[in-house]
């Protein structure tokens, strides 16, 4: 299978990929009342990530500092692993209530649960005072 062939490719790299080199992994999860998102950020620091959600909006942005050194001497052959700068937007399917939403950070993994805003639908008939 040329996919996982272990040859030179004809672009002179060792390294096959199949994406984009920096991207997050999400899983965003419909509970009901609230949405369940977890995104891998493997070895990002917490203090490196900035979280804010707008309506139905939910914004992930950060860095991840290099985590290599190229040693004296040394040719790169393969770097895969991203760094610097991420950024990822998740919409959600409703808005949901920005003051409601919960997040914490464990070994390199992000869990959010954000509460589905309440928005009122139909008639309300209106006594007249």
């Amino acid at each position: 299978d040329r996919f996982f062939a272990t040859s030179e490719t004809e672009s002179g790299s060792y390294c096959l990929k199949s994406g984009s080199q920096w991207s997050l992994a999400v899983d965003l999860f419909d509970c009901g009342d609230e949405y369940q998102i977890t995104i891998d950020l493997p070895g990002v620091d917490k203090g490196e990530v900035d979280l804010t959600v707008a309506a139905d909006k939910l914004v992930i942005k950060g860095r991840r500092e290099e985590g290599f050194e190229v040693p004296d001497n040394a040719e790169v052959i393969c770097l895969e692993r991203g760094h610097g700068r991420f950024e990822r937007m998740i919409i959600l399917p409703d808005p949901v209530d920005a003051d409601q939403v919960k997040a914490t950070f464990r070994n390199g993994v992000l869990k959010v649960r954000a509460v589905k805003k309440i928005v009122p639908t139909g008639k309300k008939s209106i006594v007249i005072e």
